[in-house]
């Protein structure tokens, strides 16, 4: 900075391209808070104190609030990085300038320059950081990067978010413990089997033999339903 000033240039980025794009539409013949407060949708001394005074401190508009010769140029996709050069120029030392000179320069290292030189705390040195990288990636399509961040960032409202659990959210599944007493008892089944082959006209014949044990507790409907599902697995053994 050509006059040892320790005060940087401090511009948050989304001001940054929403004013450019202001200009690009149709440069103003004269910038103020209710402009801006009107087109940016945002708070007049917001807009004075986030806007006016920076914009005015870098020569985009003069202390009038009139766009300059700079603003012009500074809208042009093709004379955009002739101007960010520029402002680096004016209004960074050559120290900052000599360790970070590129656009992928860490991001904490530069704030903690801006920190120790401009004596201020952390967010500031931040902002200042942060607009100091702007500059440096000089690329006028950082805008649509910016725009792009800021629509993937965006948080779902509360209704998406009940509706993506609704979406999500896992069937429970029902478990019904069968009572002991509504079931028919457990009988122990004892089964000989004795295959007895047979040859006739070359034919083996198989035959079994079933054994029951039933439990004297057994009720008659219950010795029923045994017999009555043995009946039913075993009615077609024979076809």
């Amino acid at each position: 900075m050509a006059n040892g000033d320790a005060s940087f240039p401090k511009i948050a980025g989304s001001s940054w391209w929403k004013l450019r794009d202001l200009f690009k539409r149709k440069v103003p013949a004269i910038v103020t808070p209710t402009y801006l407060a009107t087109a940016l949708s945002m708070g007049e001394a917001s807009a004075r104190s986030n806007l006016i005074g920076p914009f005015k401190k870098i020569g985009i508009i003069d202390e009038d609030g009139k766009p300059t010769d700079r603003a012009y140029d500074w809208r042009d996709d093709h004379k955009y990085k002739t101007v960010c050069e520029a402002l680096i120029e004016e209004y960074y030392p050559q120290e900052l300038k000599d360790l970070f000179h590129s656009a992928d320069s860490d991001l904490q290292q530069v704030t903690n320059w801006f920190m120790s030189h401009a004596r201020c705390g952390e967010p500031a040195a931040k902002m200042f950081a942060r607009f100091y990288i702007l500059l440096l990636k000089a690329d006028p399509k950082e805008a649509d990067v910016a725009v792009a961040k800021k629509e993937g960032t965006k948080k779902s409202s509360p209704k998406d978010n009940k509706k993506q659990a609704k979406v999500t959210e896992k069937p429970e599944l029902e478990f019904v413990e069968e009572n002991p007493a509504t079931q028919p008892p457990t009988v122990p089944a004892h089964t000989q089997t004795q295959t007895v082959p047979t040859v006739l006209n070359n034919t083996p014949e198989l035959h079994i033999n079933v054994q029951l044990h039933i439990s004297p507790e057994s009720s008659a409907e219950q010795i029923d339903k045994i017999f009555e599902s043995m009946a039913k697995h075993l009615k077609d053994f024979n076809k």
